[in-house]
C-alpha cells in the first residue's frame, strides 16, 4: 500500500509515498493551489521514486473549457501518476485529447459502489477515490467487486459541504462586517467545524479529525491500494509525527500507535463513518 499527502502548503516537506496537488481554478477542497508551472517544483519527488497525483476535482463551466483542455494537454508533459476527476466532462476530453495518464473517479458523496467503479473502469478510469462516508465492511465489499485501484481517506480534517456561493463573506458584507482571511470558525452544539471561503466558494469541514491510522493495517489486507492523509489545520510537527508513527505502525504497537495519535490531535479525533452505517429512513417512520 502506498500513503499519499495532500499537503497543507506548497513547502511542505513531503514524508510520505506521495502527494495530491490541486490546480488553480480547477480544483477545489484543497488547503492550497498551484499552478502548472508549479509543478516543476515536484520533479524531484518523482527522482526519489514518490508519486504525483493532481486534483481536476472542480465541477466545470463551460467558461472552463478552454483552460482545463489547455491545462489536461500541459499536464502530458510532466510525469505525473493520474488525475482526480469530479466533471465527467474530464473522461470524454482524455479521449478526444489522446491524454495518456490515468483517471481517477472522485465525486466525493457518490464514490461509493463497485457498479459505478466498474462502469467508468469501462470508459478506461483506473481508479476511485472512494466516499469517507461508507463503512470499513462497504469498503471490503467494494474491493471484492471491482479491479480498479482505490484511495480511501485515514486521516484528517474532512470536507462535509461545499457550495460555490460565498455563504461566509455574504454574512459579513450583509451585517457591515470586516473580513479576515479565508479561514473561519463555526460553533455549534459544542463543536467547531474550520470553514474556508475562498474564490472557490464555501467549504466546510468535520468538527473531527478523522483518525483511521490503525485502519491502514486492515487496509492493507484488503488489497487497498492508497492511503490518503490530508495535513490542512495539523501543525507540521505534529504531522510528521503522525507520519512516523503510520511507518513504523505493526499489529503489535497498533493500540500504542491509536492512543499517540489521539493525544498528539488533543483528542479532536474520531473514526468518521467507518463503523457507523449510515441508514436513510422515510420522514415518519417509526424505529
Amino acid at each position: 500500500m502506498k500513503i499519499l499527502t495532500i499537503p497543507s502548503k506548497k513547502s511542505e516537506k513531503i514524508l510520505t509515498d506521495g502527494v495530491i496537488l490541486g490546480i488553480q481554478n480547477l480544483s477545489v477542497n484543497m488547503p492550497f493551489y498551484i499552478s502548472i508551472e508549479d509543478l516543476n517544483e515536484y520533479k524531484k519527488l518523482k527522482e526519489e521514486g514518490k508519486k504525483v497525483f493532481i486534483m481536476l476535482n472542480k465541477n466545470m463551466h463551460n467558461k472552463d473549457l478552454e483552460s482545463l483542455k489547455k491545462t489536461m494537454l500541459e499536464l502530458e508533459k510532466y510525469p505525473i501518476d493520474g488525475v482526480f476527476y469530479y466533471d465527467i466532462s474530464i473522461v470524454r476530453l482524455k479521449k478526444e485529447l489522446q491524454i495518456t495518464y490515468p483517471l481517477i473517479w472522485s465525486q466525493e458523496h457518490l464514490t461509493t459502489n463497485a457498479g459505478t467503479c466498474n462502469f467508468w473502469a469501462s470508459h478506461g478510469v483506473k481508479g476511485t477515490y472512494l466516499s469517507s462516508e461508507i463503512t470499513l465492511e462497504e469498503i471490503k465489499e467494494i474491493r471484492k467487486n471491482t479491479d480498479v485501484s482505490l484511495f480511501v481517506n485515514v486521516f484528517g480534517y474532512l470536507p462535509m459541504f461545499d457550495s460555490k456561493r460565498h455563504l461566509v463573506k455574504n454574512y459579513l458584507e450583509c451585517f457591515g462586517l470586516e473580513e479576515n482571511g479565508n479561514l473561519y470558525y463555526l460553533e455549534k452544539e459544542g463543536k467547531t467545524y474550520p470553514i474556508i471561503d475562498d474564490n472557490n466558494g464555501t467549504v466546510v469541514y468535520s468538527a473531527h479529525i478523522l483518525n483511521a491510522i490503525t485502519e491502514i493495517l486492515e487496509l492493507e489486507r484488503m488489497g487497498i491500494e492508497y492511503a490518503i492523509l490530508n495535513s490542512f489545520l495539523i501543525e507540521e510537527n505534529v504531522f510528521c509525527q503522525i507520519v512516523s508513527l503510520l511507518q513504523n505502525l505493526t499489529e503489535g504497537n497498533k493500540e500504542q500507535v491509536e492512543s499517540s495519535v489521539n493525544e498528539l490531535c488533543r483528542q479532536n479525533v474520531d473514526k468518521g463513518f467507518l463503523y457507523t452505517e449510515t441508514i436513510y429512513k422515510i420522514k415518519g417512520e417509526k424505529e
